[in-house]
């Protein structure tokens, strides 16, 4: 019995001991798995990073698109600063596009454009605006849409816009009209054509030009508007001569109306002389040829490079003036040639 009873407890702890070694196998499988699953997570939340760090890089390198609406591209003037803005452009990889109605008098037309490149979601919106008031709703919804604005040529009221490119206007003007008066001299009269009535850089010049001719000792006939286009400056200008036969001097506030002015100058054969305001490629070429007294030249193409530049530089967090003049100059028979040679070199450039 003894015997027996010594073989029972042998046999009970033989059987312990091996539940004992199959709980210990188990419990290290289990901690196995935990820690594998912790590795699994932590690659998968690198793997996140790596793809947002991915999405950050191409953000930054998202390519700028700029939407350019000026008053039309019928006169020359725009043609210039529209090159100026694609020449730009192009060399900084900057999606634009440059559209405007086909009469600086159709401003229905260009509200309609501003609203086409809002929907378009343009970084930057540069605008010319036709009548500041009724332009105004369309540039807010821009803004409010998230999209910088910049004024070109002509400044806008918007609270919000970033800056104003163009020149002073009324000094400029001024300044042009001083000069055009001392050379027919003082006593002299002068017939005055204005673009659309409600532009505020035709209402500055038009200023402008009277306050320059006034200190030049010239007499203001008349002044009438002629929309910024040549057909019309021809008709009015023929309208006035045959009203005013004896005037001296036909001052424009833009180069499309001088030109329209020169054609009815030659048509009833008086010795009038015409004088315009932006400096286009045609009415310098005219100029140099002494068949008109001269213009006062802006810088359309620099106004469309300085869009440009202006727009890059707010996308990249820069600061830019409120204020960006682009200057203005007098050109004569003396520099006509080189002004315009530079001109057409800066168009062929943009081709």
């Amino acid at each position: 019995m003894k015997k027996k009873y010594i073989s029972i407890l042998c046999a009970l702890a033989l059987t312990a001991t091996m539940l004992a070694g199959c709980g210990g196998k188990e419990d290290s499988s289990s901690t196995a798995s935990t820690d594998t699953a912790s590795t699994d997570k932590a690659s998968e939340d690198t793997s996140g990073d790596d793809a947002a760090d991915k999405d950050t890089g191409d953000a930054s390198d998202k390519e700028i698109k700029v939407g350019f609406v000026v008053k039309s591209l019928a006169d020359q003037y725009w043609i210039l600063v529209k090159a100026g803005a694609e020449a730009t452009a192009k060399e900084n990889n900057v999606d634009l596009t440059f559209i405007a109605p086909n009469s600086e008098s159709d401003v229905a037309k260009q509200v309609e454009n501003i609203e086409t490149l809002v929907a378009a979601g343009v970084d930057v919106l540069c605008v010319a605006p036709s009548n500041d008031e009724t332009v105004l709703p369309a540039l807010q919804n821009a803004v409010d849409a998230g999209i910088k604005v910049i004024a070109v040529d002509t400044d806008s009221s918007l609270p919000d816009k970033v800056s104003f490119i163009g020149t002073g206007n009324e000094s400029a003007a001024k300044e042009g009209a001083l000069w055009a008066g001392e050379q027919v001299g003082e006593g002299a009269k002068a017939i005055i054509l204005r673009g659309r009535l409600g532009d505020a850089t035709h209402d500055a010049r038009e200023a402008g030009i009277k306050a320059g001719l006034e200190e030049a000792g010239v007499e203001v006939l008349e002044s009438q508007a002629a929309d910024s286009t040549e057909e019309k400056g021809m008709s009015v200008s023929e309208n006035l001569l045959q009203k005013y036969p004896d005037a001296d001097l036909i001052i424009t506030t833009a180069d499309s109306m001088a030109t329209g002015a020169y054609n009815a100058v030659v048509a009833a054969g008086t010795d009038t002389k015409v004088y315009g305001f932006d400096g286009t490629i045609p009415v310098s070429e005219k100029v140099a040829a002494g068949e008109m007294l001269g213009t006062t030249a802006q810088a359309p193409y620099d106004m469309g490079v300085l869009g440009i530049e202006t727009a890059i530089k707010i996308m990249n967090g820069e600061e830019v003036d409120a204020v960006i003049d682009s200057g203005q100059k007098i050109i004569t028979a003396e520099n006509a040639e080189e002004f315009k040679a530079d001109l057409e070199a800066k168009v062929k450039s943009a081709e």
